[in-house]
């Protein structure tokens, strides 16, 4: 019988990332019993320290380290007792994982093929990500490609965040077929956060961001003094994951102003709650959004653009504060399209089962 091991990125209860912990193993294993396989699913746990969340980052920078590095262990042990066998595959859900690293120098050395596969979130690659803009150039461009090469398979939730990879990162065009757009495995929280589409909306509007410079927090601060409603800035609340989407489903409007965006799971559970998205035209909002909902680039490209089109956005937040009812077709049609092509990772579950 063949392994999948699942190499989870540690699991955070305020984030997606605790959802993906329980989520990817359950939806991996209903469809192994749909399509009637003989496949056995692991997952390879890290060893968790307190975090302490680096400032402008995901993640804490040293606890991740000691998860990754954990994790590594782990999987050496297994090929060195032979628990690892030729045709096993691995899914690494966070691809900036040096994890990959042994895994393919094992899987070479020690000649027992198996198959690498790796989601993409952000990294050294795109320069408004905090690795972008911290890390020193060019060695994790270099270890970036190093990673994208040794899987067999690397998934990007856009079509946006895949070519940029592929240009920033100068990847050879014929070994572009390893680059697959699919959705991520977001599937249940399509029903969490569908309980509060027929909520009562208050004249409130969201920021659900992280309070971080490619985020603009300072923005969204001037502009909660001049709308029509209320604002929420979640970072600024202690709240669960459960709480968290009990007021977001209370709200009319969700905001964003974000310079950097390769998905954004945050406005996706806004639209599933029956939150009117706004977001500004440009990076994974161009090609996910409908034009009802996004406002043009340039007002919030810096502050000072900010500054100079703030009229113009306080009407267009306001326009969907006190109209909501004319945007509920159009935030319909968004959702179908959300849950359709980005809140499912039907291509990557296909991937991960071919041939297994």
């Amino acid at each position: 019988m063949k392994t999948i091991y699942i190499v989870p990125i540690e699991p955070i209860d305020a984030r997606y990332t605790k959802q993906w912990y329980e989520n990817i193993p359950a939806i991996l294993e209903s469809e192994i019993t749909k399509r009637n396989l003989e496949v056995k699913v692991v997952t390879v746990d890290g060893v968790s320290i307190p975090p302490n969340t680096t400032t402008g980052a995901f993640l804490d920078f040293g606890a991740t380290n000691v998860y990754k590095a954990s994790q590594a262990e782990r999987i050496s042990r297994m090929f060195s007792e032979d628990k690892i066998k030729a045709g096993d595959k691995f899914l690494v859900t966070d691809a900036w994982n040096f994890v990959i690293t042994p895994i393919k120098y094992m899987s070479d050395l020690l000649d027992i093929p198996v198959e690498i596969h790796g989601i993409w979130h952000a990294g050294a690659y795109d320069p408004s990500d905090i690795l972008g803009y911290k890390m020193n150039k060019p060695w994790p461009w270099h270890t970036e490609r190093g990673w994208y090469h040794s899987c067999d398979y690397n998934y990007y939730a856009t079509n946006f965040h895949k070519d940029m990879f592929l240009r920033n990162l100068n990847i050879e065009e014929d070994a572009h077929f390893k680059a697959v757009r699919s959705g991520q495995p977001h599937d249940p929280i399509i029903d969490q956060c569908g309980q509060y589409w027929a909520v009562a909306k208050t004249n409130t509007m969201i920021w659900p961001h992280r309070y971080n410079a490619d985020k603009q927090p300072e923005i969204v601060e001037d502009l909660s003094s001049l709308i029509a409603g209320d604002t929420i800035i979640t970072q600024k609340l202690n709240l669960s994951k459960d709480e968290y989407y009990k007021t977001l489903g209370s709200c009319s409007v969700m905001f964003s102003c974000s310079l950097h965006e390769n998905l954004g799971i945050s406005m996706m559970e806004g639209v599933l709650a029956g939150v009117i998205p706004i977001v500004p035209d440009r990076c994974s909002y161009k090609e996910m959004y409908l034009d009802e909902f996004k406002y043009p680039s340039e007002w919030t490209e810096s502050v000072d653009a900010y500054k100079q089109h703030r009229d113009d956005l306080v009407e267009f937040v306001n326009q969907r504060i006190n109209n909501r009812d004319q945007f509920i077709g159009a935030l319909q049609r968004q959702k179908n399209i959300l849950v359709q092509n980005y809140l499912n990772a039907t291509v990557m579950i296909d991937k991960l089962l071919l041939n297994i």
